[in-house]
């Protein structure tokens, strides 16, 4: 192979390690709250909980180690350490995903937080690509142009660094700047956690079937009207299914309609754990022993994953009224839902600011709760009751209990703040940036959904990040230009 191929090859694999490394860096740095949540459901599934504390530190220290790494590999900045340090990383990665691919300790390894989600299979052979891309940067690192001197190169270095640290900062005391969870703004919630089968839904499908076999159409065009996107239906299993439904001399659509939603649905493999005379063993439901075994449990491995919609676990339970999610979400006009996972770990330092809100909710009509995955009757809800003062006069705000998980997923503060009208959220704050409300929301911008234009956000990025290099490499051609004259 001549130079010129290798020097190719190397450039190519050298961006591309790059882009990814930036991509994942960037992608956790916007959201380092979502990072550490992953990092501590690692923590717990290795038995390693007492390095909780350190699971954000953690969290950011790793997103600007890729995103500088993955800047320096861009650029062509230090090769030999950077493809070094490249392949040190990804020695470490690809054993550990393939551990996680086999135990399946967690369902998304969080590489690119929640911007991309791929499986743990997928995680390890994106691994092995990446490993040996850095191998071949590594080997043939010499064929790579360089274009910056060795002062540029550290300069750039801790200029990504910097920045990156900058990043993770500003989004940790604010919000993420790209929102990548499924309570982004705009979201309509009740919409969102709809799975595919409903009557409608499966009436659409039994008609498409009719018109099959009426002759209209073919097998292929009637699969395609059936898989709109909004379904999620996998075109080979409804193929299949379609034709078995075109053969069939009795052609009842409605049910092989539903028999085609049935395809969403997760799939499991039952075994029973039974004991006898003290021995214990596992049996399937074809191999089922007689009555002298006693069941001791009953196992269900899923062995095909199923739909699932964005948000599968929204609820709102009222100690008075049990769930009142849907009440909620039905209820025309605005919401406020102040978000406080774990009244023990909430900051109260803005519980004026929260009051006066809950005020001007009760004021204009509108709807406040407080959800929370902390217990409604423990010691620890008293004590936050007493130190947020319930509001002005004294009456309080209704709290609910809502699943830890999805208040950490919904708002990545303690507390937040999100407003909701007809179902729909229409805007976030942190506990930094709690507003103040002066007009009906009916009457003010702040009543209007507040989508931020991601793309925008990354372009902002991107310029500022570019204007400080720039800026870098100005500084170091005066201070080139600057020795220069002094030596001579």
């Amino acid at each position: 192979m001549n130079d010129k191929v290798k020097k190719g090859i190397v450039i190519v694999s050298r961006i591309l390690l790059g882009l990814v490394f930036v991509f994942s860096g960037f992608s956790k740095l916007v959201d380092p709250l979502g990072s550490q949540y992953k990092i501590e459901d690692y923590l717990e599934a290795l038995n390693l909980d007492f390095f909780a504390p350190i699971a954000l530190v953690v969290g950011i220290a790793l997103a600007t180690f890729e995103f500088t790494l993955g800047v320096c590999l861009l650029l062509g900045t230090k090769m030999k350490s950077t493809s070094v340090l490249a392949i040190i990383m990804m020695c470490f990665m690809t054993p550990l995903t393939l551990w996680i691919a086999i135990a399946d300790p967690v369902t998304d390894c969080g590489c690119f937080g929640d911007a991309l989600v791929i499986t743990n299979w997928q995680t390890f052979w994106k691994n092995i690509v990446l490993l040996a891309m850095a191998i071949i940067i590594y080997v043939w690192r010499k064929h790579s142009p360089k274009l910056f001197s060795e002062r540029t190169d550290w300069l750039i270095s801790i200029c990504a660094g910097a920045f990156s640290i900058m990043v993770s900062l500003y989004c940790y005391a604010n919000l993420p700047i790209i929102d990548f969870r499924p309570y982004k703004n705009g979201t309509d919630i009740e919409e969102a956690m709809k799975m595919p089968g409903t009557d409608e839904d499966i009436a659409f499908v039994a008609e498409k079937l009719e018109t099959l076999a009426q002759g209209q159409q073919d097998v292929a065009a009637c699969v395609k009207e059936i898989c709109k996107p909004e379904f999620h239906l996998d075109e080979d299993e409804v193929s299949g299914i379609v034709e078995e439904f075109n053969k069939d001399e009795e052609k009842d659509a409605e049910s092989y309609a539903s028999k085609i939603f049935r395809t969403l649905e997760t799939e499991y493999e039952t075994t029973y754990l039974m004991e006898k005379d003290g021995k214990q063993e596992k049996f399937g439901i074809k191999d089922f022993p007689d009555s002298t075994w006693k069941m001791v449990e009953v196992i269900n491995k899923p062995i095909k994953k199923g739909y699932e919609p964005p948000i599968h676990d929204f609820t709102m339970e009222h100690p008075d009224m049990g769930d009142i999610t849907e009440e909620v979400l039905q209820k025309e006009g605005y919401s406020f839902l102040m978000v406080c996972r774990r009244v023990e770990m909430a900051t109260t330092n803005k519980r004026k600011e929260i009051n006066n809100i809950y005020d001007f909710a009760k004021q204009n009509g509108y709807g406040f709760y407080c959800l929370t995955a902390t217990g409604l009757e423990t010691e620890e809800m008293r004590e936050f009751q007493n130190e947020m003062e319930w509001g002005k006069d004294g009456e309080g705000y209704p709290f609910v209990n809502t699943d830890e998980i999805t208040l950490k997923t919904i708002v990545r503060s303690n507390p937040g703040l999100v407003l909701i009208k007809d179902g729909v959220v229409i805007n976030k704050w942190s506990n930094k940036n709690m507003p103040t409300f002066t007009e009906p929301l009916e009457n003010s911008p702040r009543g209007q959904v507040q989508k931020a234009n991601e793309w925008k956000v990354v372009f902002k990025s991107l310029m500022v990040f570019l204007a400080t290099l720039a800026l870098v490499f100005a500084l170091d051609w005066i201070i080139s230009k600057v020795m220069n004259r002094k030596s001579n």
